[in-house]
């Protein structure tokens, strides 16, 4: 918290909480630890980095176009692969659907819902399934190596448990 007796620290004002601090912590319910062990899961599988710079000028290039096209936007997370910026969003269905991402602009690919790290509205019933999608979101140019971080998601999914899954303790 600033005090009127502080000088604010403009480089901490530019940065977010990590995906963490925003959707996992505190784990002390059941659908924040399933999305942890989902988070766990996507970057390892990805590679990504999570970029907490909130002026970032490829992310917010690519967020000031993506709103520009209306395309849903809901739960924003910036990610760096080498020097590929990617905006992961996770919007809920009445926001839109992967159609509403302009293909001649945007490099964008749906993740495996077992995979992915949001899956808003929790329902632990088997065969239940999340209200959130979520989507990873590029400039057109980096296509062929969004298309290669699905190519890796869609294998490690093989392995991960459904969505829902909290381990074999949690009865």
């Amino acid at each position: 918290m600033i005090t009127l007796n502080q000088q604010p620290n403009y480089n901490s004002l530019n940065q977010r909480e990590n995906y963490a601090e925003r959707y996992v912590f505190p784990d002390d319910i059941d659908e924040r630890k399933a999305r942890g062990r989902r988070w766990n899961a996507f970057i390892a599988a990805t590679g990504f980095v999570e970029n907490l710079n909130l002026l970032s000028p490829k992310h917010c290039d690519l967020v000031a176009a993506l709103k520009r096209s209306r395309a849903p936007m809901d739960h924003t997370t910036y990610l760096d692969l080498g020097n590929m910026a990617v905006v992961m969003t996770e919007p809920y269905p009445w926001r839109g659907s992967l159609d509403d991402f302009d293909p001649e602009r945007f490099a964008v690919i749906e993740v495996p819902t077992n995979i992915a790290p949001y899956c808003g509205s929790w329902d632990s019933a088997a065969g239940a399934k999340p209200y959130s999608r979520t989507y990873l979101i590029a400039s057109i140019l980096k296509k062929r190596q969004l298309e290669a971080v699905g190519v890796c998601l869609e294998e490690a999914v093989k392995d991960e448990p459904d969505w829902n899954y909290l381990g074999e303790d949690s009865a």
